[in-house]
């Protein structure tokens, strides 16, 4: 299997002889062509251009006189190295310049004049070539009949024609000395695209090579990896990605071998509890009515500490895999308030916990009301869960004109500040100092925080460690979120 950067080196290199054949099609194969075709155009267009300016003349006579003669025709025969001549309706000529006298008095040379001067005096355009025989290189005829504007009813007259000839710079030689430069320029370029694409494709392939090393790290579990990178393109961002990621899945990896221990302690404790009591209501109370129902009201109890462990679990697992739909009605804010004070208002009253609701009655929200609930009973559990008797826990409600904020206040324990960004983690626990009088599972953050995703919600906590904390979100009063 090719690495990467030699597959980048070898795209690089095709591209570059790519570009050296079409170099060399251009200024060597097709070059001859496309000097022929653009001369050829160009003195075609200059000598419209004279022929144009002679149809005013009156009498193409006045030629003769250097005073009546078009500016640019002198200019046009000496920058070409051209012989012009221009002559009447009857073929003789009223104006001649040669550059090259020699080149006119060969025979083969003289007929194919008289052609084309036969031709164009009978009013066609000629344009043809003529290889010289002494010479060997190719001359251009170019024959235009002179047409006199007439009137408006008048037609256009003949009353002579423009001849030119022109020889045709041989395009061999200058073929030869861009070779002999093309081939160096060749062995220049693909030696500087061996050395820059081989630099390049390193550049490219290294940090690619490492972010492939790292991911094979993550792979078999190991989050130390290392994929430093000084680019600060789309790989660099990758390579940063991956290490965040790693961090990531390092943390979440520490804290879900946290939470299996501590899930495994939660079901470890019950269910000793209810093998030790089912045993003794076995073998020493279950014909003793008073103990017998002692026991069996411990074995209830944990076996309901139980099924709620196990029930916040397959909630927490429904919320994050997008199971559960939420059912959205118009919920009265003060009802669903009012409904988890009443819920944990004898636990409340025996820690000696004032809790209170705070709401005008008609407030309303969007939302699923069982989900709501649910958060609030999480919320209050994890207050009740870190207050102390004669604290307090305020659960209130403030309408924000389209959105309505809703905060339940404690004055307990508060939290930490290096664990205010880590309580929403599923697998995360802040150390709980009242272990005894604790209820849930541990993870009722997480599934406040996947509920409140759901509907969209702002939420967040305040926290003073010592002082109590606040945890809020919002709803929206209007008909979608």
């Amino acid at each position: 299997m090719k690495s990467i950067g030699l597959k980048l080196w070898s795209g690089m290199m095709l591209l570059v002889v790519f570009m050296l054949i079409v170099l060399w099609l251009f200024q060597i194969v097709f070059l001859e062509k496309f000097y022929m075709t653009m001369q050829v155009d160009t003195l075609e267009k200059k000598s419209e251009e004279i022929v144009q300016e002679l149809s005013t003349f009156h009498d193409l006579s006045f030629i003769k006189d250097e005073r009546y003669r078009p500016k640019a025709l002198e200019s046009f025969i000496y920058t070409y190295h051209l012989n012009v001549e221009i002559i009447n309706e009857s073929g003789q000529v009223l104006y001649q310049m040669t550059s090259n006298p020699e080149q006119q008095s060969h025979n083969s040379f003289k007929r194919s004049f008289d052609q084309v001067t036969e031709q164009v005096i009978k009013g066609e355009r000629v344009q043809t070539t003529f290889e010289h025989p002494r010479f060997g290189n190719t001359i251009l005829f170019i024959g235009l009949p002179i047409m006199k504007i007439g009137g408006a009813n008048e037609d256009p007259e003949q009353v002579g024609a423009l001849i030119v000839n022109a020889p045709m710079a041989p395009v061999s030689d200058t073929a030869n000395i861009l070779k002999k430069q093309l081939l160096y320029i060749t062995l220049i370029l693909l030696a500087a695209a061996f050395v820059i694409a081989f630099m390049i494709s390193r550049h490219l392939s290294n940090p690619i090579l490492k972010i492939n090393q790292a991911a094979k790290k993550i792979a078999k579990g190991n989050w130390n990896i290392d994929v430093e990178t000084k680019s600060k393109d789309e790989i660099g961002q990758l390579a940063i990605t991956i290490k965040e990621m790693a961090g990531d899945l390092k943390k979440s990896d520490q804290l879900q071998k946290e939470f299996i221990g501590n899930i495994s302690h939660e079901l470890r404790t019950p269910l000793s509890l209810i093998r030790g009591y089912a045993e003794t209501i076995r073998d020493v109370s279950g014909s003793q009515p008073e103990k017998r129902e002692k026991h069996l009201e411990v074995i209830i109890r944990e076996s309901e500490r139980l099924a709620r462990l196990i029930e916040d679990i397959l909630n927490l697992s429904q919320l994050e895999s997008g199971v559960i739909k939420l059912m959205l009605t118009r919920i009265n804010i003060w009802e669903v308030l009012e409904d988890t004070r009443t819920r944990f208002s004898n636990l409340a009253q025996n820690n000696e916990i004032d809790l209170v609701v705070s709401s005008a009655e008609a407030i309303q929200a969007l939302g699923d009301y069982a989900k709501i609930e649910q958060v609030l009973i999480n919320l209050v559990g994890n207050a009740l869960n870190h207050s102390h008797s004669g604290g307090r826990i305020e659960l209130k409600a403030t309408d924000m004109g389209d959105r309505v904020k809703i905060e339940v206040k404690d004055n307990g324990e508060g939290i930490p500040k290096e664990a205010l960004s880590s309580i929403w983690d599923r697998y995360y626990k802040v150390k709980n100092q009242n272990r005894e009088k604790r209820i849930g599972s541990g993870l009722g953050l997480a599934i406040v925080k996947n509920i409140l995703i759901a509907h969209k919600s702002e939420f967040g906590v305040e926290s003073t460690l010592g002082e109590g904390s606040t945890f809020w979100f919002i709803l929206k009063k209007g008909d979608e979120f």
